[in-house]
C-alpha cells in the first residue's frame, strides 16, 4: 500500500458526479465498489508495510478471493480492529445489503421498492448531527446518497490518519536470548 499525501487520489469529484447522476441500480453498485475499496485501503493502511503479503490477506477488486476479499469481511474486520466506529460499521452493512438486493435483481429495484425502503430507514446519521440532521426528512434516495458522502469521507480521513499507526514487522526473536537474559539480542 502507498502511503496516501492527501485525498485528492481518489478523485473525489469524479466518483460524486457519476455516482449522483447515475441510476439508482449504477449508483448503488458504484457508491458499494468504491465503499469496498476504501475499506480495503484502510486495512492496508494499518497492516504491517509488506504489500504482497498485504495483498495474500485483502485481495484487490479484481482478486475477492481471499480471507478479507469481499466487502463483508473488510466490514467486519474494520470494526474488530478498531478502524471504524460501531455506527459506521451498522451503515456499511445496511449499505452492503442494499448493494446485494440491487446487484442480484435483474431489473426493477429502485429506492421507492418497499425493502430498500426498509433497509434506507435503518441507516443513521452520526449522534453529533442526530438533532440538526434532515437524513429523517429526505427521500431514500437522498437519505442514501448523503450516508454514502458521509462514509466516503469519514473513510478517507482515516486513511490518512491511520496509515501514521501502521502496525510494524516484528523483529525476529531468538526465545531462548530473551527468556535468559530477559532482552532482545542485537542484530
Amino acid at each position: 500500500m502507498t502511503t496516501r499525501k492527501d485525498l485528492n487520489e481518489y478523485k473525489w469529484d469524479d466518483f460524486f458526479k457519476e455516482f449522483q447522476d447515475e441510476t439508482p441500480r449504477a449508483a448503488v453498485i458504484i457508491s458499494g465498489a468504491f465503499l469496498d475499496a476504501l475499506l480495503r485501503d484502510l486495512l492496508a493502511s494499518f497492516m504491517v508495510d509488506d504489500p504482497k503479503a498485504v495483498s495474500e490477506l485483502l485481495g484487490s477488486e479484481k482478486d475477492a478471493e481471499k480471507p478479507i476479499g469481499t466487502f463483508g469481511g473488510r466490514i467486519s474486520a474494520a470494526y474488530c480492529l478498531g478502524l471504524i466506529s460501531p455506527h459506521e460499521c451498522h451503515n456499511l452493512k445496511i449499505i452492503k445489503k442494499i448493494r446485494n438486493k440491487f446487484a442480484h435483481k435483474f431489473h426493477g429495484y429502485s429506492f421507492d421498492d418497499p425493502e430498500i425502503v426498509k433497509l434506507c430507514d435503518l441507516l443513521k446519521s452520526p449522534s453529533i448531527l442526530d438533532k440538526k440532521s434532515t437524513l429523517g426528512n429526505q427521500s431514500h434516495r437522498r437519505k442514501y446518497l448523503s450516508t454514502i458522502a458521509l462514509l466516503v469521507n469519514q473513510l478517507g480521513v482515516r486513511i490518512l490518519s491511520t496509515q501514521h499507526n501502521r502496525r510494524m514487522i516484528m523483529k525476529d526473536v531468538e526465545v531462548l536470548q530473551v527468556v535468559v537474559t530477559g532482552k532482545e539480542k542485537d542484530k
